[in-house]
């Protein structure tokens, strides 16, 4: 029974309701009430607030979004609970008349009509019109107008009520948090241990454990699920919401005397709520009583929030007592206070939003600084000068008297660019002039210095195994001469062309010269493996190789430096010790920096958080991007570390937004791209702000845009030289060799397009959500389609004993070259196998080296590569993956690949594993495609991102010649297969100009 009764007869039409409203709100501010007959229940019953009042029609907005974006404006997610559910909710949980209970958005109050005592409840709220219709309903009730993100009260709650704002995005644009998360975490600070949450939410709220899952993992380290039920989707009827799906969730704030009860997305069947007390809230509440005394100290000592505002007034207070005692700085005991003051009385201003406001105030961590700063300013020496100091990034006019304010005069980058001098510093500025100038030029137009061309005239090392005297060619020692005038440079050979002898030509040199304290050479496990430990050893150099973490403290100075990237990731902190010890005066040859193409990976994070300041850098790889040019991005930040040799020089830039191209001024021109996520976002946004897919080729934009800008950044960053130019000569051909499906095998395929949702399950464990489920469901189709297309035999819908067309077209290549040494490298370690079963019954009598990256380690690839080269016929049957890199085995001439890779690079890594510097054969690559299948469009998307590459590699190409270069009948295109959305709304493949029939 509550304060005030229900009329459950009373219906108000909406067009009535902002009258009544308004009406109500002013007899209540004008004490007029009770003049006019009007009783505290009858307000109970007739004010609603302003949920569905926004006034707002749909046709006024140019989308829905837009629309419910104003709607969010005006109502702010209000819609009082109805009374009948806090009724409910109530009962749920029975409250005791000593319990301490808040509402956090209360609204007009109407969780409080059922609680036993009024003086026992706390809350705030933002709308003013219903803080006075709740105050004047519960006079004795403790209640604040204010947000709830302002909300700070001293005294701990046993129960938090709540009906939070639905669907607002508060917090900042960096760390977004919905409203009623925010109301979640705020009744955590609220709560006591132990302490329950009853929570009215949108039923969508936390229902998926894959898009929610950083939510739920939160949600799961602050509460237990006691339970939770769905409400009747016309709960919000009378406001004129008939359909609405919410739902009442019960939380209990954890404690180590509680059992642990974790969250689920699973829900009660809605009950009368006797039942849910006694079945779910009642054995909580007496295992709470049974451990009162120790939950009481456990609070004591875990209420982060009191010890963290304890910590920082007793660090205050300590400066404060510090200062004023200080006969030197007594004197600014007041501009201290001030400080202090400031912090504890700033408010949000009322024309600011809360991000904005989330960005500016002041912070704990502000106000120690300074009181730390004014503490630190005891012993310094003043004296009347004023004079102009160079900063770690600029100049700064610095005054030496006591009360003097320092001017900055601005960054050392704008001086350089703008020609201004800065007395005192004239030839400092002159020097980075000049380094600023020679970075700037173009590779093409460097002239070769005489003192480096000496040196690598001369340079060579001496191979201990073998006794050859290896020397750079001319071209090798025409582009490293340009390099190592450069302190930022990348080197992008084709692979095989000499790429480590290069770099270490350059790290000698460097080690010589310059004054470099180290050369770290970091790169994958295979290269370092591979190749720069065994290179080292052979060529007998000093180097020294990181395996753990306390190798570090033995790095001595003048030594070449191995590290694999994924060891860095794991001692990041103790390598930038390091180099800071080394002042930053090292070189990095990054081996493969096409492993960072990813911005968000640890991998970049690391090699960036170490090494963006060094002295010297040079990246080495065979093609600085895979599959789209924004893979460049992480790159240059590691070389130029957002500096002025990295600016964003186009005034627009490229965003896709609801399907359309819009161009927008670029705020950042010519400044440095920011970095991490916003510079990559903004490199995409000015020259590629789309990506390729498998799917929709003929209608995705693939142009670059802004391009001169992009290659005016690459011709003075980037050499690059194919195979054939470092070389001297071709030896080398692609061929496509097409195959056309069986009728066993059409029919397989059929299935697998037609009727994928009937054998799906075979193939694809259900994720258990349904959601996640429907996301992977194209997904899991093109794998299936590419499995199917590299061995149809795997498929279980596969019932022939017939040898798949893909395999005899292979076999047949083996046949032709029965007295050559091939190559067959796929993707998948279940298609190695069946392919070692068919090779091995067509092949008896010739030798199958077989190499998976699962079962055949790093070395041992080693030693089955040199039994391979004793045979005169032998097949080496392998992954792909396994023979990506570091790999030198160019007495095979026959290369067959079954299966095509995503990208052209990652299929060039393997072949040229065959191709090398050094080889005398002419070699041919084959790759086995079948006609009319996923293959074609995976061709398609190979050749557009190949031609996105090249550019990156300063080559343009037309589709003709591409299509030459890699041996392509264009009539194969006619086959593509396209996506399209069925009657019900799902994506679907579909078949080109060619039926299968």
């Amino acid at each position: 029974m509550g304060k005030y009764k229900r009329d459950k007869e009373l219906q108000i039409p909406m067009e009535q309701r902002q009258k009544l409203n308004a009406k109500i709100l002013y007899l209540v501010e004008n004490h007029e009430a009770e003049l006019y007959g009007i009783t505290p229940e009858d307000i109970f019953n007739v004010y609603m607030g302003n949920g569905g009042l926004h006034g707002l029609d749909r046709k006024d907005f140019q989308n829905f979004h837009a629309y419910t974006e104003a709607k969010k404006e005006i109502e702010q997610g209000q819609f009082f609970t109805p009374a009948e559910i806090c009724e409910f909710l109530v009962a749920c949980v029975k409250p005791e008349p000593k319990d301490i209970i808040y509402d956090l958005t209360y609204g007009k109050g109407d969780f409080f009509n059922y609680l036993p005592t009024e003086s026992n409840i706390y809350g705030t709220e933002i709308d003013m019109k219903a803080v006075k219709i709740a105050q004047y309903l519960y006079p004795k009730a403790n209640l604040q107008y204010g947000d709830i993100r302002q909300y700070s009260p001293v005294l701990s709650g046993d129960i938090v009520f709540g009906n939070p704002p639905f669907h607002l995005e508060w917090g900042t644009k960096e760390a977004p948090v919905s409203s009623q998360m925010y109301y979640c975490k705020k009744a955590y600070q609220v709560l006591k241990n132990g302490g329950l949450l009853v929570l009215l939410v949108p039923e969508s709220f936390l229902s998926d454990d894959f898009s929610n899952k950083g939510d739920i993992e939160e949600i799961s380290h602050m509460f237990n699920l006691i339970v939770q039920f769905s409400l009747p989707a016309d709960a919000f009827k009378e406001y004129g919401v008939t359909s609405f799906r919410t739902k009442a969730m019960i939380l209990q704030k954890k404690s180590q005397y509680v059992t642990e009860r974790p969250y689920t997305t699973k829900q009660e069947v809605l009950k009368h709520p006797q039942e849910i007390y006694q079945t779910h809230v009642l054995p909580v509440l007496q295992e709470r009583r049974k451990n009162a005394a120790n939950i009481y100290f456990e609070c004591q000592n875990t209420d982060l929030e009191a010890k963290q505002k304890q910590v920082f007034q007793e660090k205050t207070m300590k400066l404060l007592f510090d200062i004023k005692r200080n006969r030197n700085i007594t004197h600014k005991a007041g501009l201290a206070e001030t400080i202090l003051q400031k912090y504890l009385k700033q408010t949000k201003p009322e024309e600011l939003s809360w991000q904005e406001w989330e960005k500016i105030k002041i912070q704990p961590e502000d106000v120690l600084r300074k009181l730390k700063g004014i503490l630190s300013s005891a012993n310094m020496t003043y004296r009347n000068e004023i004079r102009i100091v160079k900063t770690t990034y600029g100049f700064k006019e610095k005054d030496y008297r006591e009360n003097g304010t320092d001017m900055n005069l601005g960054s050392i980058n704008s001086f350089v660019l703008s020609k201004r001098e800065v007395p005192g510093f004239e030839q400092f500025l002159k020097k980075k002039r000049r380094e600023f100038a020679l970075q700037e030029t173009p590779f093409e137009k460097m002239k070769q210095d005489d003192k480096i061309a000496e040196y690598l005239e001369n340079w060579h090392v001496t191979s201990q195994m073998t006794g050859e005297v290896k020397y750079l060619n001319a071209v090798q020692k025409k582009e490293v001469n340009k390099l190592l005038q450069k302190r930022y440079a990348a080197l992008q050979f084709s692979m095989g062309t000499g790429k480590s002898l290069c770099t270490l030509a350059m790290a000698q040199y460097r080690m010589k010269y310059n004054p470099v304290r180290n050369i770290f050479i970091v790169g994958t496990a295979l290269a370092i493996n591979n190749t720069w430990e065994e290179i080292l050893e052979d060529y007998q150099i000093d180097f020294y190789r990181i395996r753990k973490r306390e190798d570090i403290k033995r790095v001595q100075r003048g030594q070449i430096v191995l590290l694999t990237i994924n060891l860095l990731t794991e001692l990041k902190r103790e390598m930038k010790k390091l180099l800071r010890i080394r002042c930053q005066k090292v070189m990095l040859i990054f081996d493969e920096s096409d492993a960072i193409t990813n911005g968000s990976s640890k991998r970049t994070k690391a090699m960036l958080s170490v090494f963006r300041k060094c002295r010297y850098k040079v990246l080495a790889t065979g093609t600085l991007t895979r599959n789209n040019v924004v893979e460049a991005a992480p790159q240059l930040e590691l070389l130029y570390n957002n500096s002025i040799h990295y600016l964003a020089k186009n005034e627009w830039i490229y965003r896709f937004k609801n399907g359309q191209m819009e161009k927008n001024r670029n705020f950042f021109l010519n400044q440095p791209f920011p970095a991490y996520k916003r510079g990559y976002e903004l490199f995409s946004y000015s020259y590629l702000p789309k990506k390729i897919t498998v799917f929709g080729l003929e209608k995705a934009n693939q142009d670059i845009y802004n391009a001169s800008f992009l290659d005016e950044l690459l011709e003075k960053t980037v050499i690059t030289k194919n195979f054939e130019e470092v070389v001297g000569r071709k030896i080398y051909k692609i061929y496509q060799e097409t195959c056309s499906f069986s009728e066993r095998e059409k029919e397989v395929y059929r299935i697998a397009v037609k009727e994928f949702d009937k054998i799906r399950r075979k193939y694809f464990a259900a994720c258990g959500n349904a959601r996640k489920d429907s996301m992977f469901r194209i997904l899991q189709q093109l794998l299936l389609l590419l499995k199917i297309c590299a061995d149809p035999s795997l498929a279980y819908e596969y019932d022939s004993n017939e040898i798949p067309t893909k395999v005899k077209k292979a076999i047949r290549l083996l046949q032709m070259w029965k007295y050559e040494k091939v190559a067959i490298g796929v993707r998948r370690i279940e298609v190695a196998d069946s392919y070692y079963r068919y090779l091995k019954q067509a092949f008896p009598e010739r030798q199958i080296f077989y190499i998976t990256g699962d079962k055949v380690p790093c070395k041992q690839r080693q030693r089955i590569v040199e039994k391979l080269r004793k045979t005169e016929n032998g097949i080496l049957l392998s992954t792909q993956q396994s023979l990506s890199e570091s790999m030198n085995i160019d007495d095979v001439d026959k290369i067959i690949l079954p299966e095509l890779h995503y990208n052209h690079a990652a299929m060039e890594q393997y072949y040229f594993r065959f191709i090398r510097y050094t080889s005398r054969n002419f070699k041919q690559v084959v790759f086995l495609i079948y006609e009319n299948s996923i293959e074609v469009n995976l061709l398609k998307m190979i050749l557009a991102k190949e031609k996105l590459n090249l550019f990156m590699k300063n080559q343009l190409l037309e589709n003709g010649e591409l299509y030459e270069r890699f041996g392509i009948n264009p009539q194969i295109f006619s086959l593509l297969m396209t996506t399209s959305v069925d009657q019900e709304g799902k994506l679907q493949i579909q078949w080109g100009e060619q039926k299968i029939s």
